[in-house]
């Protein structure tokens, strides 16, 4: 688990002297009272009691065990197939957004069957697109769809869409249902997390890397740190599981409120002016990021936007499928909400960016708060490790991915590489099934000091098509070739490499110049399961003559990372 600057520890005793007294008070002044909206919002609270309950289970949580056969948690950023709102008794977000949702996907409307009707004409009224609107018949305690809905995961042998469910953090039995609901409704899988938790608190990239504000601990006092990761990697997949302070110094904790994974090496974290007393915080946790190793090998891309003028939630938004949509404020605040979108367009190019104003968002609750991503049930997945940065030149580039249809749901009818040199038009060439789902291309015609700009493309025999990077050609992977004169002395460079490549029952690490440390390398499959661990000092010239024996894995691509206190050397294979 990551180490977290130490100047976070006055932030959290600062927020546990401010938040009991605050409690104690709001219990007496509003003890069985509906709490004002601002505060409904502030906290994701309707009574003042339940601010008392916060920790107590509403219900006898079932938990199950974990899903066997490979388990990935899914993006929000990948495809999605609808989303969820929820409807008890009112929306709480405006029609403007639903309508724009169903233009695309389907809205899935937690709603009690005695109330759909009402539901439906308003909706029609409105001029939704109700062919995309199906309604959930649940009763509900809360508009909080984000907090409460399920989270998702592929899972077993054939790829398919489930179900985490755990112990929602607030004392509300019908909410604490919805994900057992949705697994009924989807006809899925539910598995029982036993991790209280709340979706505002939660993110992950879709390749094993999870984040959260450390309030988890908290909420999971029986539990220790590991027990908590062991939780995550077993039900969620997540190997790398970052349990941060929360820099907003807020009740409500919630990472959602001043951070988002916009793709598996972007982030976004918010910022606030340099008079703020929390200036430094902000900045500390954009630089924690900046300086973290993605699933890609790089550090993240850090961007930033403005959070706390006005009430603004920027980071609060929900990106689906080829939209982002971004909470814009009203009157005075929607001011900053012009280069709040400039910031998305510089971070997701391709992506088309949409602003929902709205008179009722808050600062720690607005449009992602409210809503919350379905991914297709029969996704077409394309998994890819890219070729990032400078690279040695070499006279073969290899570039593979598994491509595959969630369920096997359909055939994969054609797999292309597209590639621009220094900018110039796009060429393609196919490429070829290897083994399982496994494609590769060998590409020999790139020369030092060029940049490669590249992406795959795949469609399927539903007609489905799919890029990765997800957008395609409007942002896609890029590396530079360095020249002879870098390469003179190529030696010296420290790197691991897998030989041979590809292989059926033996692999050796070949390693050059590693700076000297204790070393765990890992092994993963591309849905992001450990599959080998192996400590070794791996500067010691007796590691390349070692041999792995990886004759009982499936095959596929697999992703070696070796790791020290200070460096992280990545490279890739196939089994065949």
């Amino acid at each position: 688990m990551p180490v977290i600057p130490a100047f976070f520890k006055f932030l959290e005793m600062r927020r546990i002297l401010f938040t009991i007294p605050f409690l104690v008070f709001l219990g007496t002044l509003f003890a069985q009272e509906v709490l004002p909206p601002e505060l409904q919002s502030k906290y994701h609270m309707i009574y003042a009691d339940e601010m008392k309950n916060l920790y107590m289970p509403s219900k006898a949580f079932e938990t199950t065990p974990p899903p066997t056969g490979g388990v990935r948690n899914i993006a929000e950023f990948e495809r999605n197939q609808g989303v969820i709102i929820s409807y008890p008794g009112y929306f709480g977000i405006p029609y403007t957004l639903i309508s724009e949702l169903a233009e695309d996907v389907t809205v899935y409307v937690i709603c009690e069957s005695s109330d759909q009707t009402n539901v439906y004409n308003d909706l029609d009224s409105e001029g939704v697109n109700m062919a995309n609107i199906e309604f959930v018949d649940a009763p509900l305690d809360s508009h909080w769809a984000r907090d409460y809905s399920p989270w998702f995961i592929e899972h077993g042998e054939n790829n398919e869409l489930g179900i985490v469910n755990f112990p929602y953090n607030r004392p509300r039995p019908n909410d604490d249902e919805i994900p057992v609901v949705f697994g009924t409704y989807l006809d899925v899988d539910v598995f029982g997390m036993d991790l209280e938790h709340t979706g505002g608190n939660y993110m992950c990239d879709g390749m094993g890397t999870s984040a959260s504000c450390n309030l988890v601990y908290t909420e999971n006092p029986g539990l220790s740190a590991s027990e908590v990761d062991d939780l995550a990697f077993d039900y969620l997949g997540a190997d790398t599981y970052h349990l941060v302070q929360d820099p907003l110094d807020d009740y409500i904790e919630h990472i959602d409120c001043w951070g988002k994974f916009l793709d598996v090496d972007k982030m976004l974290v918010a910022s606030v002016p340099a008079s703020d007393y929390r200036y430094a915080d902000f900045e500390a946790m954009a630089d924690y990021w900046a300086n973290e190793t993605t699933h890609y090998g790089n550090n993240y891309q850090v961007y930033r936007t403005a959070w706390m003028v006005e009430d603004n939630a920027y980071t609060n938004s929900l990106i689906m499928n080829d939209k982002v949509l971004i909470p814009f404020n009203t009157g005075s605040a929607g001011d900053y909400n012009a280069a709040a979108a400039e910031i998305y367009d510089e971070a997701m190019p391709g992506y088309e960016v949409i602003g929902i104003s709205y008179n009722g968002w808050y600062s720690t609750d607005a449009l992602h708060c409210r809503t919350h991503e379905v991914p297709d049930k029969e996704m077409l997945r394309i998994e890819h490790f890219p070729t990032l940065g400078s690279v040695e030149y070499q006279e073969v580039y290899e570039f593979t991915a598994d491509v595959y249809t969630f369920c096997n749901a359909a055939t994969i009818s054609s797999v292309e590489f597209y590639y621009s040199v220094n900018g110039g038009a796009y060429s393609s060439v196919p490429i070829n099934l290897v083994s399982g789902d496994t494609y590769s291309v060998s590409i020999s015609t790139f020369n030092e000091e060029e940049t490669i700009s590249y992406y795959i493309e795949a469609q399927n025999s539903a007609a489905k098509t799919e890029t990765h990077p997800f957008i395609g050609e409007p942002d896609p992977h890029v590396f530079t070739i360095q020249s002879s004169t870098q390469n003179i002395n190529y030696v010296e460079n420290p790197y691991v490499k897998a030989y041979p490549n590809p292989t059926k029952e033996s692999l050796y690490l070949i390693t050059n110049n590693l700076p000297q440390d204790e070393y765990v390398c890992t092994i993963y499959d591309q849905q992001g399961k450990l599959v080998i661990t192996i400590n070794k000092d791996m500067y010691s010239s007796e590691w390349d003559l070692r041999q792995i024996d990886i004759s009982s894995l499936e095959s596929g691509l697999y992703f070696v990372r070796a790791t020290s206190e200070g460096n992280t050397f990545t490279t890739k294979f196939i089994k065949l």
